[in-house]
């Protein structure tokens, strides 16, 4: 009878073996696999002449046939793998750019002049205060074809670079939208990465915590919660972490934070200021020393946490620290605002939209590039201001779809006309489309 339950005991301890070695194993499967990488959608960098306008490197050709001729198409993306990191980590970062190129007439005898060495770089500035550069990748390697050489009817070519990218131990948590470029015309589409506050949990930690997992688990359902729509918080800009402290608020005004806290010099801005008391009517200006910035656009609506200001600031404003100066009947509020060097805006290229009318929804679409989600968009007119606090805009391959209902009564201000749209991209870098949608007061 011992040796039989000795037996027993032996199989039981086989079977656990067995069982914890399986456990394990999935365990590690199922966290082996849980980073992931970030893919941009593929977009579109450059289409257009081949020989004219692309590293003017095809100048030079010998034969009777007339001057060369040729189209080309330049699509690229970018990857970040992976896509969730803690300080300290590392982000490696992959630039894909494939090249497909056609010469239609007078090719005979063509050959490569010279060459450029193109510099593709992470913008990374809010994430690091600083770009990344990617290896150098000359025309000749992009192209396939080296000076001196003939150029073939038809280049078919996919070029690849990658670099590692550490995360500062000092960076603070947050999703950073990053981009990869070269110069100021070439660019991918964005790729979000999300710093974690603090350092991720090691999975062996819990493959040795002693849990007992029972083999047939019970599991009771549990009731479905309709989602429920909940306000909308200020957005953190990593870079500007404790801005809001330096906030002055005079008499009876509460302004507790803005976004953003920056600007580029050229640039239109879509500006959130957050907080309350904000007694009809409101001013909004950017000021240093006795220059100032007025905005326009402005659009302040009750139970809303916050109002929301088009500002375009100069290309020849003076770079550095301004005061964004918010002023109602009752009182002032002053906050710093950083001016910097140009960034990249949406360019919005057409809008189709039906003729708006009072407390009716209306779907609106809007194509274009250059869009970085989450973007807003806001509608304005005379007397007649709309932004999408709810629902929010869908960025689906460079198109916004969004449904406006702009809500009765109106004041008698308000005329009927065309209205301008804004798109403001999540760094609030914004632009305007002219008299887009039509709008009239009879509903």
């Amino acid at each position: 009878m011992f040796d039989g339950i000795m037996g027993i005991h032996a199989q039981r301890s086989a079977f656990d073996g067995v069982y914890r070695y399986f456990l394990t194993i999935l365990f590690l499967i199922l966290f082996s696999s849980s980073a992931h990488a970030a893919v941009s959608e593929e977009q579109i960098i450059f289409n257009g002449p081949f020989f004219e306008n692309f590293g003017h490197g095809f100048t030079n050709w010998t034969g009777d046939s007339a001057p060369p001729s040729g189209t080309m198409l330049l699509k690229g993306s970018l990857s970040a793998f992976p896509d969730e990191v803690a300080p300290g980590d590392e982000v490696e970062f992959t630039l894909n750019l494939d090249v497909s190129a056609m010469t239609i007439a007078g090719k005979d005898g063509a050959v490569l002049k010279n060459t450029q060495d193109r510099l593709w770089s992470l913008d990374t500035v809010k994430l690091l205060g600083e770009r990344i550069n990617f290896t150098v990748i000359p025309d000749s390697e992009l192209l396939g074809i080296g000076v001196g050489s003939q150029v073939p009817g038809l280049i078919l070519r996919s070029t690849r670079r990658s670099v590692m990218v550490p995360i500062p131990e000092t960076v603070q948590p947050g999703v950073y939208s990053i981009r990869a470029g070269a110069g100021s015309d070439m660019r991918t589409g964005v790729v979000n990465i999300t710093v974690l506050n603090g350092s991720k949990p090691f999975p062996e930690d819990d493959l040795n915590a002693s849990v007992d997992i029972p083999l047939t688990p019970e599991i009771t359902p549990t009731p479905e919660v309709p989602p429920k729509q909940t306000p909308e918080e200020p957005v953190s800009d990593p870079r500007f972490a404790g801005m809001s402290e330096k906030i002055v608020n005079e008499r009876g005004i509460h302004v507790t934070s803005i976004y953003p806290y920056s600007g580029g010099a050229g640039n239109t801005m879509g500006i959130k200021i957050y907080g309350d008391h904000f007694s009809s009517p409101v001013y909004v200006t950017l000021v240093k020393d006795n220059v100032g910035i007025e905005a326009y656009n402005y659009c302040f609506t009750e139970n809303q946490k916050y109002g929301v200001v088009m500002i375009d600031i100069p290309s020849d404003a003076e770079q550095g620290t301004w005061n964004l100066v918010i002023t109602t009947k009752t009182g002032k509020a002053t906050v710093p605002f950083e001016i910097t060097g140009k960034q990249i805006p949406p360019v919005i290229i057409s809008v189709e939209a039906p003729v708006l009318t009072p407390d009716k929804a209306s779907d609106v679409t809007i194509t274009g590039r250059e869009f970085m989600e989450p973007c807003e968009v806001l509608l304005a007119g005379d007397s007649l201001t709309w932004f999408s606090y709810q629902p929010k805009p869908v960025l689906t391959h460079n198109t916004i779809k969004i449904r406006v209902k702009i809500d009765a009564p109106l004041s008698d201000e308000v005329k009927s006309g065309k209205l301008d749209l804004c798109v403001i991209n999540n760094d609030g870098v914004s632009s305007v489309y002219k008299k887009a949608i039509a709008f009239t007061v009879e509903s």
